[in-house]
Parts: C-alpha cells; sequence; structure tokens
C-alpha cells in the first residue's frame, strides 16, 4: 500500500504521450513483421506476421478518438505514420553499407528484412495512414451519430472501425507491397494475398473484439474520468 501511495498518479497527458509512444512503436514493428508469411501448417498464406499485432494501434486508436477526439487520434496516426516511414528509410539506408567479410551472413539476413526496400516502405505508409484515418473517422461519425453511448455503442463502433479500417489497411499493403508484378524480390501469389487479407482482419477482429470489454472501455473510462477531473467537470 506504501509503495502504491509513492507511485505518482498520471495525468491524461501522460496516457496520452505513453499511447502515442506505443502506438508509433507497435507500428515499427508491425512494418518489420510483415516480411514474414505465416501459413499455419496449410498450403496457403493466411496472414503475415504484422497482422499478429496490428489489432494493438486500432485498439489504441479507438481509446484516443474516444477520449480526446478525432482531431488528436490523427495527429498519432501522422506522427506514426512518419516515424515509421523515417526509420523504415535508415534500415534500408543501412543495407546499403558494406560490412566485414565475417558477417556476411548477417548482413544478408539483415538485408532480406528491407529487400523490397522503397516499394515495401511506400506500401505500409499509404495503407497504414489510410486505414488508421478511416478507423478514426468511422468512430467519430458514429460517436456523432448514435443516440446512446453506453457499452454495447462503444463496442459497435470499435468493432466496425477496426473492421473497415483493418480491411482497407491489408489490402492497401498487400495489393501494394507484394502483387505479383514483377517489380521486386519478394512478391506472392494472389490467392495468398486475398487469403491473407480476409483471414487476416478476421483474425484482427477477432481479437480486438475480444479487447474491447476488458481492455478499451475500462482504459477510455479511466482516462476519460481523469480528464473531466482535470478539467473540473
Amino acid at each position: 500500500k506504501e509503495m502504491k501511495k509513492s507511485l505518482p498518479k498520471m495525468s491524461s497527458k501522460d496516457y496520452l504521450i505513453v499511447l502515442s509512444m506505443l502506438y508509433a512503436s507497435v507500428s515499427l514493428a508491425m512494418n518489420i513483421f510483415c516480411m514474414k508469411p505465416l501459413s499455419w501448417g496449410t498450403n496457403v498464406v493466411f496472414s503475415d506476421g504484422g497482422q499478429t499485432i496490428s489489432w494493438i494501434v486500432f485498439l489504441i486508436s479507438n481509446v484516443i478518438v474516444e477520449v480526446w477526439g478525432e482531431r488528436e487520434s490523427v495527429k498519432v496516426v501522422s506522427f506514426a505514420a512518419f516515424t515509421t516511414f523515417f526509420l523504415l528509410i535508415i534500415g534500408r539506408l543501412l543495407v546499403m553499407i558494406p560490412v566485414l567479410p565475417e558477417y556476411y551472413e548477417q548482413n544478408s539476413a539483415f538485408s532480406l528484412i528491407f529487400s523490397n526496400g522503397p516499394r515495401t516502405i511506400i506500401s505500409s505508409i499509404i495503407a497504414f495512414w489510410i486505414g488508421g484515418f478511416i478507423n478514426v473517422k468511422i468512430i467519430a461519425v458514429m460517436k456523432k451519430t448514435t443516440k446512446k453511448d453506453g457499452k454495447t455503442a462503444f463496442f459497435i463502433r470499435s468493432s466496425f472501425s477496426t473492421l473497415i479500417g483493418q480491411l482497407i489497411d491489408n489490402a492497401l499493403f498487400m495489393v501494394l507491397a507484394f502483387a505479383p508484378i514483377g517489380i521486386s524480390v519478394y512478391e506472392m501469389m494472389w490467392k495468398d494475398i486475398f487469403s491473407s487479407v480476409i483471414i487476416g482482419t478476421v483474425i484482427e477482429l477477432l481479437i480486438e473484439s475480444c479487447m474491447v470489454p476488458f481492455v478499451t472501455i475500462p482504459l477510455s473510462k479511466h482516462i476519460a474520468k481523469i480528464k473531466r477531473r482535470e478539467e473540473g467537470k
């Protein structure tokens, strides 16, 4: 109890900073993990590694737009997109720097992760920003038009916005980055792109839907309560 009392209480601004940093960090990890196709023991690609954590950014986005509104959410999405773009460019530049012969194998493995270069970087940023923006926009519009603002309404707009946002994000990225048109080293077959988009979106939706009652709603209410108290409401 004494330790709990000594810990500093977080303000709503502190929560916004932490959530923004986590959002940007997960966004970067998504774009690195996406180079790992996952078949889950089948003969088709069901998803990529990035889709195993992409639901986190949508969960965070849902919290931010619920507490701080559409404008702040767009800022966070844009900041994360810029940060991811910058760091992926740095990664691509590192591939071009020579290494000692004894580290050739390690360098080859690193190079493979960034093998698609500009195509993957540009595709990921376009898909991520558009998908994130649409997710935020849907929540903002549904929140304004929904008469009741209870748990059910919260769950519906969070799940629906994730479904549409993730579907657009996944479809744009997979087609732009991996369509078999012969312009990059790593490309995928159309059947694998299609299955990855559909099944990946369903998995992401199911995971986040399970998180809404236990994480998204309680966290949003907790931060909103702190924010109201700070504003004297």
